[in-house]
């Protein structure tokens, strides 16, 4: 039965991720997905299943009046990561120019084809240090109606990777489109 299908039973395409949080997460709500028969619902969350990557999920909603993408949430993991406060926070306020542009070009991919999308991203730091984050988006769905808001979870990629990741050649914002074998489904 597709609902009862285990965390560790859907691990994304192989050799897709990095992080054992990310992907970890998009297995989560792969089978939220298979349960649902289509794009998730916001509902369909539950904390209680996820406590050890809530630090490192983020969710974004898509404004209606202004099509601003604005961060509901964004766990403690991010800000440690990112050096400050997502939630509460439009992404127009937090980036801008090409990254902004970008970030935005993703979210917009997310919600319009119902797709995760995946990046690696290197953050330069003040002090001029360096990190490299993957990060995946996904869309979710409130109450059925098309999809507005982005769910995702961002992790270091130097921390509990593969020990083959770090052989393979990653760039700067590449973005991996993942087909998802569940279609969005608007009517139930």
């Amino acid at each position: 039965m597709l609902g009862n299908r285990k965390l560790t039973e859907e691990k994304g395409p192989e050799g897709a991720f990095f992080n054992r949080v990310t992907q970890d997460f998009y297995a989560y709500w792969h089978s939220l997905a298979l349960r649902r028969g289509g794009v998730p619902w916001k509902e369909d969350l539950d904390p209680t299943e996820i406590v050890r990557l809530l630090p490192n999920i983020f969710i974004v909603e898509k404004l209606p009046d202004t099509g601003r993408f604005f961060f509901r949430l964004s766990g403690t993991g991010i800000r440690d990561i990112m050096g400050f406060e997502n939630t509460n926070h439009s992404i127009d306020e937090l980036l801008e120019g090409e990254d902004l542009e970008s970030v935005t070009e993703m979210f917009d991919q997310v919600l319009s084809q119902a797709v995760c999308v995946r990046s690696i991203e290197g953050l330069t730091y003040s002090d001029r240090s360096y990190m490299r984050v993957e990060i995946i988006r996904l869309p979710l769905c409130r109450n059925g109606a098309e999809p507005s808001l982005v769910v995702g979870c961002l992790s270091r990629i130097e921390d509990d990777c593969d020990a083959n990741a770090s052989r393979r050649a990653v760039k700067n914002k590449q973005v991996i489109q993942i087909e998802n074998d569940i279609l969005p489904r608007k009517a139930f």
